[in-house]
């Protein structure tokens, strides 16, 4: 039984990724550094990986914002190749910052992985489906998709390596075309709401060496979280009734700490932080006397920018 990760001999990578073109997003980058800040201090090296903030972005071979996703990814690459980690925390960011960090794991560990998506969603889109990337990330870890981006994942994580946890929206159909074929596992919100037990025997089933953990902030229940995407406060009463109920804060932790128990965790990534509340703070100071614009007469935080 692993009683505590935090290996002191074992070198752990701190990368801040506030990549927002994935998702189309602005306010990703707000939420990566708010997460940042949040965090609990770590030993071992930082690392920002630099972000483009220009927000003119162009559809490139049915991908929003291709060539920027791109070099940012591969810049992440770089600044990991430049550790060596054993252990890597992102935090970022859309989803598709797990892209360079989690296929730096499964090639360092030969493969011998697995990979929690703890996620509403399960990011297995590809171009002809949804041009935003965030929704390709966990395709492109498959080596599916567009095949620049497979070219990232020198060791593509097979399917049985992978269980989506919390999964609860089904809009990304899990049967696009290339996936056709490929059975993935589940355990949904209502598995893992009063023990881990799934979680942890699927584990056990497959006895890997590592884990790697995707963490996706929407997985979280609205009507408790609200710094999700889908929370808007235009909208935020529409989707509590349509949305169905999600997993718990606690419900979460739980899950994680009793698989960090049992396992070696050596990928964590925390992603999609949108923080409604804040950039409405952040508004309103901006038309504050003295430290801000007192003619500023926008209200929207909708159409946040950078």
């Amino acid at each position: 039984m692993v009683k505590n990760n935090k290996d002191t001999k074992s070198k752990t990578l701190r990368l801040l990724m506030p990549q927002w073109q994935g998702g189309n997003n602005p306010p990703y980058v707000l939420g990566a550094h708010l997460l940042n800040w949040l965090a609990p201090k770590t030993n071992g090296p930082f690392e920002e990986v630099p972000v483009d903030l220009d927000s003119s972005l162009e559809v490139e071979q049915g991908i929003v914002a291709k060539s920027i996703l791109l070099n940012q990814a591969r810049s992440a690459k770089s600044l990991i190749q430049k550790h060596c980690p054993d252990n890597i925390i992102v935090l970022g960011g859309d989803c598709g910052v797990e892209l360079a960090p989690f296929a730096f794991l499964n090639e360092k560990y030969d493969g011998d992985t697995a990979l929690l998506w703890v996620d509403l969603h399960p990011d297995v889109s590809t171009p002809e489906d949804f041009p935003n990337h965030h929704a390709h990330v966990l395709a492109n870890l498959l080596g599916i998709g567009d095949k620049e981006f497979v070219a990232e994942v020198p060791r593509p994580f097979k399917p049985e390596q992978v269980l989506f946890v919390g999964l609860n929206d089904m809009m990304e159909a899990l049967n696009s075309k290339p996936l056709q074929d490929i059975k993935m596992d589940i355990a949904t919100p209502d598995d893992i709401k009063e023990d881990s037990s799934k979680v942890l025997q699927w584990l056990d089933s497959r006895n890997p060496s590592k884990v790697i953990v995707h963490f996706d902030l929407d997985v979280l229940d609205l009507r408790e979280f609200r710094s999700l995407l889908v929370a808007n406060p235009a909208t935020y009463e529409k989707m509590k009734e349509q949305i169905p109920q999600a997993s718990s804060i606690e419900t979460i932790i739980r899950v994680l700490q009793d698989v960090a128990k049992a396992h070696q965790i050596v990928g964590l990534g925390i992603t999609e932080h949108f923080p409604w509340d804040a950039m409405a703070l952040q508004n309103m100071l901006q038309r504050l006397p003295l430290i801000g614009d007192i003619n500023k007469k926008d209200k929207s935080i909708v159409h946040w920018t950078l």
